[in-house]
């Protein structure tokens, strides 16, 4: 029998509170306004490959027949609008609306035969997001949180960081993991330059003026008391903001935020929308739409996600929303989705490959489930987790390939069928973390990484 996390007893744990930190007199006589708390590198860290790990989350279910495994055959009402183009490699065809990756495939890797059993949202969430379908009993590990629990910090920023807003709860981390092991947030404002709202010193504080109140801190040891009667939790919590103020001094590390040192053009290439950024201008943020939102920061997010992989961060997850496409299915993906995924995806590619990080870096698109073969009556199409096709690129893996194939109506796997937790041992199999590895809860009690029976794609190791 398959263990899952739920075996191992974890349901006393409780997390600690952001509010409980700052009853500590962490935050307030500081002046940091870092949303969360830093990680520590986890007591199980172990010498890993150096390799990182790029994931774009198409939140909401994207739908694969409308973009990477086309059914021109099918009849109407599953075929759908769109056409089917070839790529630069022959016998690889995906969606018109995706022209620039089609002049990249040799770069990725399209595993179409990916499969479960999970047509919610939250269901297929976790199981393609940890490689545990173990919802809604017990929440488990993100991939990220693996890596960053079992190979620790490069430098001073956290090894896993989500951005530009939370995961979803089912597919956030094991809550019932020591704080230190879920994803650093950086919430993103949709600006001209893309701010990370809290990666700054609270109301100007100069880095002078913050030396001397940590200093002082330390010297009138205000926040001892509270620290040492919360236990193991708020002493954490002190080390925490340990690697807090490294990150918020250290140049290097700041900098890897700033997008405004990437050339313009760059920032153009990746997608840079003028009509949202326009309304930002203007102080009308709350007028962007949900894809004006999309289109305007997943490309940006995408490139602060390079930056971060080239600083030391090992595991980078972007949220892209507006995907589940219940209705007007295909004109929201030809005018809004697909043309950011398609810009803003080749030209991480073409950027990692330029600077010879490709290599290195794993690059993954995926989400909660495919969408129905046929089209609704309201032109959309529903959820369908029984086949669904996982992009991979880059970090060791085959450009130019597929592996399986679902049927004619892309409503199941023909050949091949894959679980999400072979494409999780994938993952972490390029990091050099076997399935069967053991990571431990709050209260040190043991469990498996991904559930017996999972084991990384062959083509891909």
């Amino acid at each position: 029998m398959s263990r899952t996390p739920f075996d191992h007893g974890c349901a006393g744990y409780r997390r600690m509170e952001r509010r409980q930190v700052l009853t500590a007199g962490l935050l307030g006589g500081l002046g940091l306004s870092l949303p969360e708390l830093l990680r520590l590198e986890a007591a199980q860290a172990a010498p890993k490959r150096e390799m990182s790990c790029i994931l774009l989350w198409l939140r909401g279910g994207p739908s694969s027949i409308d973009m990477w495994d086309l059914k021109p055959n099918a009849p109407a009402d599953i075929r759908g609008e769109f056409k089917p183009i070839p790529t630069n490699v022959p016998g690889i065809e995906i969606s018109e609306h995706l022209p620039l990756l089609a002049k990249m495939a040799d770069k990725y890797c399209l595993v179409r035969s990916v499969t479960h059993p999970r047509d919610d949202h939250e269901g297929g969430a976790q199981y393609n997001a940890t490689g545990w379908n173990t919802w809604p009993q017990l929440p488990s590990p993100m991939l990220g949180t693996t890596v960053q629990k079992l190979c620790g910090y490069k430098t001073s920023l956290p090894p896993h960081i989500h951005l530009p807003e939370p995961p979803m709860k089912e597919a956030g981390g094991a809550h019932w993991l020591p704080p230190q092991d879920l994803p650093f947030v950086i919430p993103c404002v949709n600006d001209p330059d893309m701010r990370v709202q809290d990666l700054t010193l609270a109301g100007g504080l100069s880095g002078e003026r913050f030396s001397r109140r940590r200093e002082l801190l330390s010297q009138s040891g205000t926040h001892a008391a509270p620290i040492a009667a919360g236990g193991a939790s708020a002493r954490a919590a002190d080390a925490f903001y340990q690697r807090a103020f490294d990150m918020l001094t250290a140049p290097a590390a700041r900098g890897a935020f700033d997008l405004t040192r990437e050339p313009a053009t760059l920032r153009d290439r990746y997608g840079r929308p003028k009509l949202a950024a326009e309304v930002v201008a203007q102080g009308n943020a709350g007028d962007i739409a949900p894809n004006d939102y999309n289109r305007s920061v997943v490309g940006q997010a995408l490139l602060m996600a390079r930056r971060l992989v080239q600083n030391g961060v090992r595991f980078v997850t972007v949220i892209g929303r507006g995907w589940d496409t219940h209705a007007d299915n295909f004109n929201r993906l030809k005018t809004l989705q697909l043309p950011y995924v398609d810009r803003a995806v080749s030209s991480l590619l073409q950027d990692l490959h330029d600077r010879g990080m490709l290599d290195t870096t794993l690059v993954v698109v995926n989400g909660d489930f495919n969408r129905t073969p046929k089209i609704n009556k309201d032109g959309g199409r529903d959820h369908w987790g029984h086949v669904q096709t996982v992009f991979l690129a880059g970090g060791g893996i085959p450009g130019g390939t597929v592996i399986g194939a679902s049927d004619d109506q892309c409503a199941y796997p023909k050949d091949r069928p894959i679980s999400p937790s072979d494409i999780g041992a994938t993952i972490l199999h390029r990091f050099g973390i076997r399935p069967e590895t053991e990571i431990y809860n709050a209260e040190g009690r043991p469990f498996r990484v991904l559930p017996d029976g999972a084991q990384p794609v062959p083509e891909l190791v």
